[in-house]
């Protein structure tokens, strides 16, 4: 242990009352954690990194390997400890919250103090109903319902009528008041086995719990929010926030912030009412199904590809307003449908489509600015129907406030470049910005470009799939192994995957994987790296994020094609909203930048450890183009035309 690490540390006893800073929960540091650590101090603490200026928040690009999670946990504990403040730990993955709850676990037994967390993964998530095929906004419809007619004994069991705790909830959680930081699935099937509620246990463990954690809309949905704020009796400046994977916070926040509604909701939301014998209502639903598809009516306006903008259009906020009003006025229409959807929630069924009505025509009437109206025909899996989405473009209409309003907060991820890209979009005024180099031996690694083919779609034919599958069975032979592909689109992964030639098992990723699906496809792929399999992926997709392929699991990795945007409505909208906002910069914050970032996040599934050896190859002209190339990590990183030859040296050198 560093000299500089002793001295930081102080004695249990003072804790409470002194200066302690950082409680970290193992004996050495990792090259650049310490650095981290230092930087996450000095902004909670004083606000000053290196001189950038006064700041209570701090953007960290932190790869993988570096031990962000207990750098950022260690500082944010005795400070929340000190200053009586509660950590939110937030992520979008349920791994992560495996790792947060062990690190407190690790400072709890070095450091022998008292250590509390509630881990949080959602409602749903820790229902005991049978809910698993309600989405999210039904099932807070259907848990509502449940628990205000007394329907619901998990929920009765904690709490009394008049919402007071239960003698049996007091019991068990002076059980697990003792038991110190706990994994979700141990409170679970603790709860579970009482008969209770795990949600409410939790919420109950998380009022004087140190650390809360859970999924960002916890903060960042403002219903959520205020009702756990409310629920724990603390306020914003009673946090001190750590954001961990924050790549995928500005896109998870507007897709929250977002709404639909489309011609087969409204279908199904008519059958509801006629079933409810909502004449009138039905009659009205029918309209308005008739006017989402009398709108249709599509005319190429724009600068791109007629593929993109000739099934889609631009809708005035007041325009759809006065046509909905030549049905029923619109406030009133709200009300009707609404009370249809009661009917239907107190006739036992878990989900309403009339409430998904109520609920796209009350976001409708929300803000322009930073948002767009967009009516769209969509092709899906039983044909064709038509949306209408209000889209939100700028996450920070939610987070800029609560980042203000926290006590501090620390904002990282291993792929959170260009930083000053995420400071911007999280409205992060003034942030520190720290870049960390990567803690694995370079010599592991090859990284090469292979500045051939391309995958633009206007250059797509079949020459150029066999090109790339040629390239490919090239490489899968070279890499000794298991190889993932990694493709922008299903589409084109489809058209190459079948002319590649490899003796290798081939797996092949379907969309919209479950859980239980992605663990099998993982387990049995991983059976093979003795012998050496291919996974045939897409980039962004179920296992090019948040998946781990450590030691010998996975020895390559191929990303072909840059998987940008499609050039619709939606994309021109917020390219054109950032040219606004960050000074002509909404080319590369809503197109170049997020496109080469999920290249980079399929590509790092390769090295895991300071002992893994692997290979990525990034396999499209592009990618050597100014633009692409300096978005890319630099360390290792090489450009060839004879990526085979390289490949076999590694290789042979190991």
């Amino acid at each position: 242990m560093t000299d500089e690490l002793l001295e930081s540390f102080k004695s249990p006893e003072q804790l409470e009352s002194s200066e302690s800073r950082i409680l970290f929960p193992h004996d050495t540091m990792r090259p650049g954690q310490k650095e981290l650590i230092a930087d996450i101090e000095a902004t909670l603490y004083s606000g000053d990194v290196g001189g950038q200026g006064s700041s209570k928040i701090i953007l960290a690009h932190a790869p993988t390997g570096l031990g962000k999670t207990a750098a950022a946990l260690c500082v944010a504990v005795a400070k929340a400890k000190r200053d009586k403040k509660k950590v939110f730990f937030l992520t979008n993955r349920h791994t992560q919250h495996r790792i947060a709850v062990d690190t407190l676990k690790a400072i709890k037994k070095k450091h022998d103090i008292p250590l509390f967390c509630s881990d949080l993964v959602g409602k749903k998530g820790m229902c005991g109903q049978d809910v698993a095929k309600l989405f999210g906004n039904d099932f807070n419809e259907f848990c509502r319902s449940l628990v205000s007619k007394g329907n619901c004994s998990y929920f009765s069991n904690v709490r009394g009528k008049k919402g007071e705790r239960t003698v049996e909830a007091r019991y068990l959680l002076d059980k697990l008041a003792g038991a110190g930081p706990m994994h979700n699935e141990e409170l679970q099937a603790a709860a579970n086995r009482e008969g209770m509620c795990s949600y409410e246990i939790a919420i109950e463990i998380a009022k004087k719990a140190d650390v809360m954690i859970g999924d960002y809309y916890y903060l960042f949905n403002p219903p959520v929010r205020d009702a756990l704020l409310k629920k724990l009796d603390i306020s914003f400046d009673d946090i001190i926030l750590v954001l961990d994977e924050a790549h995928n916070v500005p896109n998870r926040i507007a897709d929250m912030l977002s709404s639909s509604l489309t011609t087969n909701v409204l279908r199904n939301a008519a059958a509801e009412a006629s079933k409810a014998q909502a004449d009138e209502v039905y009659s009205y639903l029918s309209k308005l199904h008739d006017l989402l598809s009398r709108m249709a009516v599509f005319k190429s306006t724009s600068n791109y590809s007629s593929k993109f903008s000739s099934n889609e259009k631009r809708v005035i906020r007041e325009d759809f307003v006065l046509n909905v009003s030549g049905i029923c006025d619109y406030e009133e229409l709200i009300e009707k449908i609404d009370e249809v959807a009661d009917l239907v929630i107190e006739s036992g069924s878990k989900k309403s489509y009339c409430r998904s009505v109520c609920t796209f025509l009350e976001s409708w009437k929300g803000d322009s600015v930073g948002y767009s109206r967009i009516l769209k025909e969509v092709e899906g899996k039983i044909g064709k129907y038509i949306e209408l989405e209000y889209a939100c473009l700028d996450p920070s209409i939610v987070t800029r406030d609560v980042l203000k309003g926290v006590s501090g907060a620390g904002i990282m991820s291993g792929t959170l470049t260009p930083l000053k890209m995420y400071a911007d979009l999280l409205g992060a005024d003034g942030a520190v910005l720290k870049k960390y180099p990567s803690p694995f031996p370079l010599e592991n690694k090859r990284t090469i470009i292979v500045p051939e083919t391309s995958t633009k779609y206007q250059m797509r034919s079949d020459k150029m799939y066999s090109d790339i599958a040629n390239k490919c069975s090239n490489y899968i032979k070279a890499i000794p192994g298991n190889v993932a592909l990694f493709f922008p689109s299903y589409a084109l992964r489809d058209k190459v995957c079948s002319k590649i030639l490899t003796l290798k098992k081939a797996f092949v990723e379907e969309r919209n994987m479950d859980k239980e699906a992605k663990d099998r496809f993982l387990a049995d792929f991983k059976s093979h790296a003795s012998r050496g399999a291919v996974l045939f992926g897409v980039t962004g997709a179920n296992f090019a994020e948040g998946v781990d392929f450590p030691g010998d699991l996975l020895k390559g990795v191929v990303v072909i094609g840059i998987p940008l945007a499609r050039p619709d409505l939606k994309t021109q909208d917020t390219i054109a909203y950032y040219d606004r906002m960050f000074n002509k910069k909404g080319w590369n914050y809503a197109y170049t930048f997020p496109a080469i970032n999920k290249c980079v996040q399929s590509a790092g599934r390769c090295i895991r450890s300071s002992t893994d050896r692997g290979v990525v190859i990034y396999l499209d002209e592009r990618f050597s183009w100014d633009k692409y190339y300096s978005c890319l990590p630099k360390e290792g990183l090489m450009v060839s035309r004879k990526p085979e030859e390289v490949i076999k040296k590694f290789f042979s050198e190991s």
